[in-house]
């Protein structure tokens, strides 16, 4: 709770002084470059985490295949229900209604929020940009994935030369992470004071903002226990580990003190898959299959760590849905995991 106040108390001291500097707007067209760089810095670190874990390193074999799995299902469960909700509630892929999408067009604003010249506006143009926006996407994904793979690999092999004892290299290494974020949120703050629409989106999502959520859970939740009917783990371990919504440091502990040290395991490498799943296809899942799709990707991560990836891959409000999203996974865990875990 510290760190979130932290988090959100940074963003938000960014955004009230970027709202202030609107007038030069066009002079920090830097800070997407660095807001990247910061990305790919910042995951390479988590792939050195990873590769330095010997309880990951170590659940690549069945358990590692089992944890896969679960996190296939419970994300294809989150994305399916997300995916159904929003065509129930008229929204398209950027999840935009009817009436949101014309006031955006008589506003001059591009699919991702931004006041745009009159001839951008134009449907032709819009569509030869769409090409350089996907590809745009793919090399953000190659670039995350590059960062994450090259990460482990260092971490795995320089890391327990370097420190004796891999604990040092956690603790130290998860100061960076706070660091880290706290940079990444501070750029994603200044970036939407400078575009000063968050309000607008906050009412214009209204109760969708708290909708979505919920039936992200529930598709985890369900396609997590249907798996659970052909593992070899059992359903109720099963959905306790899909409850766990990629918050590796809490539900893997509570599995495993409740007596199933092998769900418990399971439940690490998952949350830790769904995490770095999220970072690495957020850009992808954005722009084939929906903007509020891809936040229900990471889950918990997705107020956190993902929410500058979100930011970059989808429209500035949708940043207001990845917020929510991981919120409510983040409360949910705490009373889910140890209810059906008993």
């Amino acid at each position: 709770m510290t760190l979130l106040l932290l988090y959100w108390g940074i963003m938000i001291v960014c955004y009230l002084l970027a709202s202030k500097l609107r007038s030069r707007r066009q002079g920090f067209g830097f800070i997407g470059d660095a807001l990247n760089v910061v990305i790919y810095v910042l995951v390479f670190i988590m792939g050195l985490r990873m590769g330095a874990n010997e309880e990951v390193t170590s659940s690549l074999g069945v358990i590692g295949l089992q944890s896969i799995l679960i996190t296939a299902f419970t994300v294809a469960g989150s994305m399916a229900a997300v995916t159904l909700l929003r065509k129930a509630l008229g929204l398209n892929r950027q999840g935009v209604g009817g009436e949101d999408h014309a006031e955006d067009t008589a506003a001059g604003e591009s699919p991702d929020g931004e006041k745009l010249p009159t001839e951008v506006v134009d449907s032709e143009k819009s569509a030869e940009e769409k090409p350089e926006q996907e590809s745009s996407a793919a090399k953000t994904t190659v670039m995350i994935l590059l960062c994450v793979v090259a990460g482990m690999i260092l971490g795995y092999f320089a890391i327990p030369r370097i420190f004796t004892d891999t604990a040092d290299f956690q603790d130290m290494s998860g100061s960076w992470l706070v660091i880290g974020i706290c940079i990444l949120l501070a750029f994603v703050g200044f970036n939407l004071g400078l575009e000063g629409n968050v309000i607008k989106s906050m009412k214009k999502a209204g109760i969708r903002v708290v909708l979505f959520p919920l039936a992200a859970i529930a598709g985890s939740l369900i396609l997590g226990a249907v798996y659970g009917l052909i593992s070899p783990l059992t359903v109720r371990e099963v959905a306790a580990i899909s409850a766990g919504f990629g918050w590796y440091t809490f539900a893997p502990g509570v599995i495993g003190e409740a007596g199933h040290a092998v769900a418990g395991a399971v439940s690490f490498m998952h949350n830790v898959i769904r995490e770095t799943l999220g970072i690495i296809i957020i850009p992808l899942a954005a722009k084939k299959i929906g903007y509020i799709e891809a936040t229900a990707i990471p889950g918990v991560a997705a107020m956190d760590i993902c929410l500058p990836i979100v930011e970059r891959s989808c429209r500035s409000e949708t940043v207001v849905y990845s917020f929510c999203m991981g919120m409510m996974m983040s409360a949910a865990v705490p009373l889910l995991v140890p209810l059906i875990i008993g």
